[in-house]
């Protein structure tokens, strides 16, 4: 996990997973002939954006063969691979969960969360411009921190950490996924008679009466 700039605009200071938004680039023509996916091929900007902000973020690149490290060189991941031959691993992805903000916020996303297995002695290091603090962490340990209150950790980022934390062990998470349908979750959000806001999921109580 790592921690974004605190001088963000959304999310500032959270701890989250590496990640980031979907670039131009990553749905470009080209792009699909650098991303190897045996996929729906409308997935592969998804897919891309996912692995170039591993690489950005924390330098971890996943090409088809080997995961290793990667230093920002002039001109970006993509030109990179093209002048290597190289490709992303799209495959090595696995696509588990899709968050949608709340409506009412100013600033919205539509997330997809993926699982990926890393060699543990593969070296990660922060851009120190978005991420900071990058650290190999268990889910448990994650929610602690958090309700502990020395982690800012956001909802849809607490929900992966939880259900990580049910499994006993990386084969155990990944055995699940790989049986169940990636779920859409679109929180709710209420406001109380004195004016507090709360986050509501599916299934609390008063989530079906909240305005959608």
């Amino acid at each position: 996990m790592v921690r974004r700039a605190r001088e963000a605009t959304f999310m500032g200071g959270a701890h989250v997973f590496p990640g980031g938004a979907l670039d131009p680039d990553d749905a470009a023509p080209g792009t699909g002939a650098l991303v190897q996916w045996s996929g729906d091929s409308a997935e592969v900007p998804w897919r891309a954006a996912a692995l170039r902000e591993l690489a950005e973020e924390v330098g971890i690149v996943v090409t088809v063969g080997g995961i290793g490290h990667f230093a920002e060189p002039a001109g970006g991941l993509y030109r990179t691979l093209e002048a290597t031959g190289r490709r992303l691993d799209g495959d090595a992805l696995l696509y588990v969960s899709n968050w949608v903000t709340p409506r009412g916020l100013p600033k919205r996303f539509d997330a997809r969360f993926y699982l990926l297995e890393v060699p543990a002695d593969v070296v990660v290091r922060s851009d120190r411009t978005e991420v900071y603090d990058p650290v190999w962490v268990t889910p448990r340990r994650a929610l602690a921190a958090a309700a502990a209150g020395e982690w800012l950790v956001e909802v849809p980022t607490r929900a992966q950490l939880e259900m990580l934390a049910t499994a006993a062990d990386l084969d155990g998470v990944l055995s699940v996924s790989r049986r169940v349908a990636p779920a859409r979750t679109e929180p709710r959000i209420v406001r109380d008679s004195q004016g507090a806001w709360s986050v509501l999921l599916p299934g609390d109580p008063g989530f079906e009466e909240a305005d959608r």
